[in-house]
C-alpha cells in the first residue's frame, strides 16, 4: 500500500521530533488557561440553564393559565347556551300560555258583552279594567325583553292574565244573578 509523504516523513525523522523539550511554564500556562475557561463556560452555562429553566417554567405557567382561562370560558359557554336553552323553554311555554289566556279572554268578553247589552256602562268599565291590566302588561313584555325571559317576570305576565280572567268571571256571573233575580222578579209577576 502507498503511503502518505508526511506520514513517511514522520516515521523517518521521529528521534529528531524526541529531542525537543517543552517549555517547563508551559503546562502552567495551559492550565491557567483551561481553569479560566472552564469558569467562564460554567459561568455561561450556569447563566444560560437558569434562563433556559426559568423559560420553560415562564412557559408552563402560561400554558396552565390560558388552558384554565380556556377550560372556564368552555364552561361560561355552556352555562350560557344551557339558560338560553331553558328560556327559550320559557318563551314557548309563555306563546303556548299567551295563546290559551287570549283566546279564554275572548270568549269570556263575548259572553259579558253578551249579556250586558242592555247595560252599556259595564263594556265601558270592562274595557278599562282590561286596558290597565294590558298597560301592565306592556310593561311586563319590556321587562321580559330586559332581563331575558325571567321565571319571575314570566309568572307575572300568566297571573295578568289570570286576573283578567277572574275580572271576566266575575262580571259574568253578576250578570247571570242579576239575569236570573230579573227572571225570577218577572216571573212572580
Amino acid at each position: 500500500m502507498h503511503k502518505d509523504r508526511l506520514e513517511k516523513y514522520m516515521i523517518d525523522h521521529r528521534e529528531e521530533f524526541d529531542n525537543l523539550v517543552p517549555d517547563p511554564g508551559l503546562w502552567e500556562k495551559i492550565d491557567k488557561d483551561l481553569d479560566v475557561k472552564e469558569t467562564k463556560i460554567r459561568r455561561i452555562s450556569a447563566t444560560k440553564i437558569f434562563w433556559r429553566v426559568a423559560a420553560v417554567v415562564v412557559i408552563f405557567v402560561a400554558s396552565y393559565f390560558f388552558h384554565d382561562l380556556m377550560s372556564r370560558r368552555g364552561e361560561h359557554l355552556a352555562e350560557k347556551q344551557v339558560e338560553i336553552e331553558a328560556d327559550n323553554e320559557v318563551l314557548k311555554l309563555l306563546d303556548e300560555a299567551e295563546a290559551f289566556y287570549a283566546s279564554r279572554i275572548n270568549e269570556m268578553k263575548e259572553l259579558v258583552f253578551q249579556y250586558a247589552m242592555d247595560n252599556p256602562g259595564i263594556e265601558e268599565e270592562l274595557e278599562l279594567e282590561l286596558s290597565q291590566l294590558d298597560s301592565v302588561y306592556t310593561e311586563l313584555r319590556k321587562d321580559l325583553k330586559d332581563n331575558a325571559a325571567n321565571e319571575q317576570v314570566v309568572e307575572a305576565m300568566i297571573q295578568n292574565y289570570r286576573i283578567k280572567l277572574e275580572i271576566l268571571e266575575d262580571i259574568l256571573h253578576q250578570l247571570k244573578k242579576n239575569e236570573e233575580n230579573m227572571n225570577v222578579e218577572t216571573h212572580e209577576i
